[in-house]
């Protein structure tokens, strides 16, 4: 078993600890890229967060989290503003939870386990508190809404492109012509740097953008004529496809996660 202290050491020197921070951050926030010593989860309470690693970007609503190991390289941001709790992880702890980052569904019970840390309590309380938040954060455990980072100077403006504007609907082929490649060379570069077809990074570019508006309150036939779905049914059809819910079930499930 390990064991759990208040602070950063514990009598024996040995670095075993949890401990939660919490902040609110403003609509339009962006935060800069850092990274932090200890392991952390980050559970936005209130509201939609995009987290960014070197990996690409992950869309994380309240019913989810996302795990970033010691030292990842990250950053936060939010259209609409956001509350996000931090749990670090330091010590022994470290060995029971997961290597790589990733998307965490937040279980009732993974949520109480949060909120309980919050506060001061005996020892042997934190180390129950301890093995159980080790016990339920798995980064295999939700769906994932995640748009890979792309490298290469053509990928990377036709990134920038679809990120102002999701629903450029712009072929393959018009973007090489512009870029001044084949369309042969830009959908190999997408398998390489990508792991999936420009179209299918053009659908989650599109989703993720989708994700916040519909946070947001946004009307699904605006969002799904404005990201060029082409209906409301074809927009539910790929978000389900996606997350394994429809929107409206999506967004019930935060709701049930929130009571």
């Amino acid at each position: 078993m390990f064991s759990i202290g208040h602070s950063m050491t514990n009598s024996a020197g040995t670095a075993d600890a949890l401990s939660v921070e919490r902040a609110v951050f403003p609509a339009g926030f962006k935060g800069m890229w850092h990274s932090h010593p200890a392991a952390q989860l980050i559970y936005p309470g209130r509201g939609v967060m995009m987290l960014e690693t070197e990996a690409g970007c992950w869309v994380v609503p309240p019913h989810q989290a996302c795990w970033l190991p010691s030292a990842e390289n990250h950053r936060v941001q939010s259209s609409a503003g956001f509350e996000m709790l931090s749990v670090y992880c330091r010590g022994s702890v470290l060995s029971r939870l997961p290597a790589a980052p990733g998307v965490v569904a937040v279980s009732g019970l993974l949520r109480e386990c949060i909120f309980a840390l919050e506060t001061a309590g005996p020892r042997s309380r934190r180390v129950s508190l301890a093995i159980l938040f080790a016990q339920e954060v798995s980064v295999d455990s939700a769906p994932r809404l995640f748009v890979p980072q792309l490298h290469s100077s053509r990928l990377r403006k036709i990134e920038a492109a679809l990120s102002r504007e999701p629903g450029n609907d712009k072929p393959l082929s018009q973007w090489a012509n512009e870029l001044g490649a084949t369309s042969r060379t830009l959908a190999r570069a997408f398998e390489r740097e990508a792991n999936m077809t420009f179209t299918a990074y053009r659908k989650q570019a599109r989703l993720r953008a989708a994700l916040v508006r519909l946070a947001e309150g946004e009307p699904i036939t605006n969002i799904a004529l404005d990201l060029s779905f082409g209906s409301a049914s074809n927009f539910i059809r790929m978000f389900r496809q996606a997350t394994g819910f429809t929107p409206g079930k999506y967004f019930q499930n935060r709701s049930r996660q929130k009571s």
